[in-house]
């Protein structure tokens, strides 16, 4: 049994190594884009499907209550929470349609299998002009090739479907101390 924990905690530890050589540049990068559009007034809109749900939620939770220090909270919206009693395909870019606007950002976290209402919340962002943030696994393909130049793709396939909630949780917990410190400075 022990070996068994170790072995878990040693393929988790290998997971943040790899993440941090691979996606590393890609965070700092969504931190100051996110940063920029926070600072000019814009919104953040977070979604997932499955579980993916609680990535989006906990980002949402940081970005509005703070992370590692007391401060203002920034407008950010969990479209599953609006979306609760309506899961259809269309749920999340109608609340984008509503809500977003030029400038925006939507982050979608992604567990693959192609969801289709990822791919319509992608297509409605695009069509606004909002900035995508797509946080990817595995099977993303129809995903990743909806976003433009400007939208930022953090693929998380190499860490393996098991590790996915612990590759998100940890690229969460990156992004909020980065906008955090590019904002408020180094605390």
């Amino acid at each position: 049994m022990d070996q068994l924990v170790f072995q878990h905690l040693q393929n988790h530890i290998e997971a943040t190594m790899m993440m941090g050589e691979n996606c590393g540049e890609k965070i700092t990068d969504a931190a100051e884009k996110i940063t920029q559009r926070l600072l000019s007034g814009q919104s953040i809109f977070c979604c997932g499907v499955g579980e993916t749900t609680a990535a989006s939620q906990l980002l949402v939770h940081y970005l509005t209550t703070g992370y590692q220090i007391e401060r203002p909270g920034f407008p950010a919206i969990h479209l599953d929470r609006l979306a609760e009693a309506d899961k259809q395909e269309d749920c999340f870019s109608n609340l984008l349609h509503i809500h977003g606007k030029n400038g925006d950002i939507l982050v979608v976290f992604s567990s693959g299998n192609k969801n289709i209402l990822l791919q319509n919340a992608i297509d409605t962002a695009i069509e606004k002009g909002l900035l995508v943030l797509l946080i990817s696994a595995t099977n993303d393909q129809l995903l990743t090739e909806k976003l433009s130049q400007q939208d930022i793709a953090i693929i998380c396939a190499d860490f393996g479907q098991q590790s996915n909630s612990a590759v998100n949780f940890l690229i969460i917990q990156c992004l909020c101390a980065l906008i955090d410190n590019i904002i408020f400075g180094e605390n």
